[in-house]
């Protein structure tokens, strides 16, 4: 992952997170439902990254090769998000 690489996904992330935010402001009756989603999305791209850096660990993968794993289902979220076809 390079440094653009890492610009790009934490503005990507932050541009789906003021989307989020001015849409449960918009709609704060559907706020529950809404956060639940999303815990339950972060929870599952976490499980996701950490399974595939477990397994490039265990392949003997060089440490950028198995940072590049965690990160990988996180980053996949968030484009998901971005182009809105995401949860939530």
């Amino acid at each position: 992952m390079t440094l653009f690489d890492t610009w790009r996904f934490l503005a990507e992330a932050q541009t789906v997170m003021l989307r989020r935010s001015l849409a449960l402001w918009a709609e704060p009756h559907a706020a529950g439902p809404a956060l639940a989603r999303m815990v339950t999305e972060k929870q599952r791209a976490c499980l996701d990254g950490a399974i595939a850096a477990g397994f490039a660990a265990a392949r003997g993968a060089h440490p950028a090769v198995v940072l590049a794993a965690a990160v990988r289902p996180a980053r996949r979220r968030v484009r998901r998000n971005l182009r809105g076809t995401g949860l939530g």
